[in-house]
This record gives structure tokens, sequence and C-alpha cells, in this order.
């Protein structure tokens, strides 16, 4: 819900001509606004408030006021769109407390970046509308939890699309209450100030009713972003399960190469935490074939250094040694240092496992010089590799 309009003129009492005719202007433009015929909405709801200043009662030249800047709003003028709707709430000598109208503030005032007064005008709607007003209330929470994105304040976004989703759900919105859901989670995991019980939970709802969508397109997205955040918990198991039930919906001439490369890089990655190697193997060297094909180097070349890590978790440390050169060779046609200098300490390991201390040594010292020549910040693993090196040294 972008704005909303006030409904047709018809309680006003049409005593003449000239209200006749706004009536008739309005009826036609809440038409074309609900067919999305905004640029008609626009001119007719201009032409019905020009005719409500020749008419002596305020209310419906308020009433168009509010239309108007409704029609502002969706068209990309918030300026234009806030003149009219304070101009509507002041025609008449006192402020029409509907949740409408604070809606239709908010959304202009969050159009025009100043989410502060949106959030505050976003939660004079929701405690305006009624029971009745369900969606109306879930869509300000949504809007009102990415003000709070946008503000900084993640543990507030994250409750609020968490309420949306409670909302959402009083009136069976399947699809809505699985994306608010996946935003909650999505954000309480940034905001790290939830406990993984209360994620897990959050996560667990919007699984719930996943199992209740059809959208197939939609499913694939959100089992994916599941997969994630189930990952980002240390869920490794549940992250699998996501990933798999995605890979599945994605299959198919209306699904992109692109996507199923991420598909096929996650469900490795996954596989890389839980310790079945073998399984992750065929991810990453499909997932590296298909990034290659898109031409799309780092991608390529993290999946590689996935398929080198696998393999040396194997112990077979010349397949190992060969997917990291070939990591090395996509990183470097991506000038990506950090990760070069990550390929070159696991050169320097696999080398150390293969007995070629000199190698390792050499590997070790490359990648402390890759790493700073990186605008990596953190000194963790500079410290890491001195480590290495430093065992290499004394090894030999």
């Amino acid at each position: 819900m972008e704005a909303s309009i006030a409904k047709n003129l018809s309680d006003t009492g049409s005593v003449n001509r000239e209200q006749d005719e706004i009536h008739s202007l309005c009826k036609v433009a809440t038409e074309s606004f609900k067919n999305d015929d905004i640029q008609t909405a626009l001119g007719k709801f201009k032409k019905a408030y020009m005719l409500s200043c020749k008419v002596p009662d305020k209310k419906i030249q308020k009433v168009c006021l509010f239309n108007l800047g409704a029609a502002y709003i969706c068209v990309g003028k918030p300026k234009k769109a806030l003149k009219c709707l304070l101009k509507s709430t002041t025609d008449s000598g006192a402020e029409d407390r509907t949740g409408d109208l604070f809606f239709n503030l908010a959304v202009a005032y969050d159009e025009m970046k100043e989410h502060g007064k949106a959030v505050k005008f976003y939660e004079k709607a929701i405690n305006e509308y009624g029971l009745s007003e369900i969606n109306n209330i879930s869509d300000a929470l949504i809007k009102l939890g990415y003000c709070f994105v946008s503000l900084g304040n993640l543990p507030s976004a994250a409750h609020s699309f968490r309420l949306a989703g409670h909302s959402y759900q009083k009136i069976d919105y399947m699809e809505d209450t699985a994306m608010a859901m996946r935003e909650a989670a999505n954000y309480m995991i940034k905001s790290k100030t939830f406990s993984k019980t209360e994620i897990l939970q959050t996560l667990d709802s919007c699984l719930v009713w996943c199992k209740r969508l059809s959208d197939k397109q939609l499913l694939g997205m959100l089992y994916n972003h599941l997969g994630l955040h189930y990952a980002e918990t240390d869920c490794f198991s549940q992250a699998r399960k996501c990933f798999y039930e995605s890979m599945n919906l994605c299959r198919g001439t209306q699904f992109s190469v692109r996507k199923m490369a991420v598909l096929l890089q996650n469900l490795g990655a996954v596989d890389n935490a839980l310790n079945q190697y073998e399984k992750s193997l065929r991810c990453h060297a499909e997932a590296a074939d298909m990034y290659g094909t898109l031409g799309e180097r780092n991608a390529q070349g993290q999946c590689l250094c996935n398929l080198a890590f696998a393999y040396s978790q194997l112990r077979n440390y010349k397949m190992a040694e060969f997917y990291y050169q070939q990591a090395m060779n996509a990183f470097v046609d991506a000038g990506d240092l950090l990760k070069q200098c990550q390929v070159s300490e696991g050169l320097g390991a696999t080398h150390f496992c293969l007995g070629n201390p000199d190698q390792a040594i050499f590997y070790y010292k490359q990648a402390l010089t890759l790493f700073g020549k990186s605008k990596e910040t953190s000194n963790i693993p500079r410290e890491r590799i001195l480590a290495k090196l430093t065992d290499a040294i004394k090894y030999k």
C-alpha cells in the first residue's frame, strides 16, 4: 500500500452542479487509482480540488486535498503531497485524526528521506487503525520496519517486521507473512541483540508458512534466504535442507544459471561446514563451471577455493593444490588481493601436508605480502599466517 485515498464523496451531500461534478470526478479518479492508472487519477483529483474551492462546504475541499496528496505520493512527488495533506488537516480548523491521513503523511516523509518524522506518523497510523483494518496495520508495520533500518535501529526494525508477520497471519496473507518473518529474522541476526532461541523461533515460523505457498519463484528465493540465516546461526543441517528445497524449486528454464550457481555454492559451503566433504565436491565443481560460463571470476574463485579446501580435508593434497592454483588465477583476474592472500595461505598449508616446507614457507610469505597490500583492517589473519609460517620454519 503506497498511499490511501478517501471514500467517495456521496456522504457530503450533492446540492448543486459543482458538487455533483466533484463527486463524478472523484469516482472516476478512484477507479483509475484502483487500476494503477495514477496519471489519470491525478488529473481528475486536481480538477475535483479546483472545483471544490468554489463550494462553501470545506469538508469537500478537505477530502479532495487528501486524495490529491495521495495521488502525488504515487507519482513520486512527496513534497507536493505533503503540502496537500497538511493543508487538508487545517482547512476545517481541526486535525482529521484518521489512520489513512497519518499513513500518507508518513509515506510522504519516508519518500523525502525524513525517516524520523515518517516513524512518528507510521506509529500514529498503526494506533489509529481499527481491528477491521489489520491489512493497513500490517503494511504500515512493514514500512515502519524499513524506516528503522534507514535510521540504523535494527532491533526496532526486527520487532516491526515480526509484528507485521503476526498481523498478516491473522488475515491469512500467507506470502506476506512468510516474507515479513524472513525480514524479521534477518534483522534479528544483524542487530545481534536477540537470543538464538528467538531467531530460530522466527525462522521456524517462516518455514511453516513457506510450506503453504505455491509460487515456486518466491519459494525458491525464501528457502535460499532461510538457508543463509540458518547457516548464520550455525544450524547447518537445517540450512542444507532449505538450500536443497530451493535448488529443487529453481530447476527449469525460467530460472537463471546464476541463481543455480548461487544455490550450489551455498549448498557446497554448508556441506563443508558439516564435514561432508565428499558431498560438497560436486556442488563446488558445478558452481565453479557455471560462474565461469557467466564470466564471474571472483565467485568462480571462491567455489574453486572451497573445492580445494574440501579436497584438503579428504587428504587429497594434489587435487587441493591444483584447485588452489585455479582459484588463485581467478582472484588475480578479479583483482581481489585478500582472496589471493587466503589462497596463498591454503597453498602453504597444502604444501606443508605434502612435506614441502620450502614451498609452504614461500606461500606463507606470499600470503603476508598480499595481506599487507589488501585493505583488511583485522589483524587476526596476519597473526594466524605468521604462526603457520613459524611452524613451517621450525619444522624445516
